[in-house]
């Protein structure tokens, strides 16, 4: 019986997944991502080392960044550090073991689809929310990707001169819907209204405060959620108009604040979807496969791809 190693290399944190060739989940660790350029090239060798049985047939790696497809080279990303990296090459090499290497969202969509909330469905849209926005489309079963860098769906400008992104430019989407977006509204909320309860319990409000404070249904809250809600539904509008999905799943830390966040996106969707009269937007549905779906989608993708 083969097994299959599943990394997805974030920002922060590394997550892997060990699974067995009928795609059951065996095993998992979670580790810090080190923050100094290429470092995620150990961080993912070291979570393959420490997963790895006599039984490993392969391992799929996730990157948060520009990823040239099938050859596994990093060309670029705003949250994971290098440039031009020969992932692929260098993971094979030290390892041992045949390796793919692949955009994090890719790998995400490619789990949803195949064992989570996308099962069913032939056109799969997924938009992943957390430090900044991910994004995949899979038809039939098999990843979109253009001629490598399709889904950087978070950076296409949605407000021109809007605020600055961790890519560079200004006013993309993952600006105005995402963790640090969320952040940002958080703590212009606090300066505009320094004596309403949410500002005296978080003066140096995080995304996570926020988050914490719509469990505890503080009202300024909601409104930001509400915000972003509106913002992530309008970019999902022109990808709904340019892809025509019939399912639109929503996953990442931020995604699990659930209907607060939700529903005024699914809302915002309806309202600005094109031939709205005569058609009716795709379900918008929350990811089953949690934080371990990149992981996973790895695996997946290298058993589907090795064997």
């Amino acid at each position: 019986m083969s097994e299959f190693i599943g990394v997805d290399v974030g920002g922060t944190k590394t997550a892997a997944v060990l699974i067995d060739d009928a795609g059951q989940l065996l095993d998992r660790i979670q580790v810090q991502t080190p923050k100094e350029p290429e470092r995620f090239i150990d961080a993912a060798a070291n979570a393959v080392e420490r997963l790895r049985t006599d039984r490993l047939a392969g391992a799929g790696v996730g990157l948060a960044g520009l990823v040239r497809w099938p050859e596994g080279v990093f060309a670029w990303g705003p949250h994971v550090p290098g440039t031009n990296v020969p992932a692929r090459e260098m993971l094979t090499q030290r390892l041992n073991v045949p390796i793919i290497v692949d955009n994090d969202a890719n790998l995400t969509a490619y789990a949803e689809a195949t064992a989570g909330a996308g099962r069913g469905h032939d056109h799969i849209l997924l938009v992943t929310l957390g430090t900044g926005i991910g994004a995949a489309v899979v038809t039939q079963g098999s990843i979109y990707r253009g001629a490598s860098f399709a889904g950087e769906f978070g950076h296409m400008t949605m407000v021109q001169g809007g605020p600055l992104c961790a890519c560079g430019r200004r006013g993309c989407w993952e600006t105005l819907a995402s963790g640090p977006a969320l952040a940002r509204l958080a703590r212009e909320a606090v300066a505009l209204e320094p004596r309403s309860a949410f500002a005296r319990r978080h003066p140096e409000p995080t995304s996570e405060n926020v988050i914490e404070a719509v469990r505890d249904r503080d009202p300024t809250a909601y409104a930001l959620v509400e915000q972003v809600g509106r913002a992530f539904g309008l970019g999902i509008s022109n990808l709904v108009t340019a892809f025509d999905p019939d399912v639109v799943i929503v996953g990442g830390g931020l995604g699990t604040v659930g209907e607060s966040l939700i529903e005024p996106a699914r809302r915002t969707l309806q309202e600005n979807l094109h031939g709205a009269p005569h058609r009716i937007a795709p379900p918008l549905v929350v990811a089953e496969l949690g934080r371990d779906a990149g992981a996973m989608g790895g695996a997946l993708l290298a058993k589907d791809t090795l064997e």
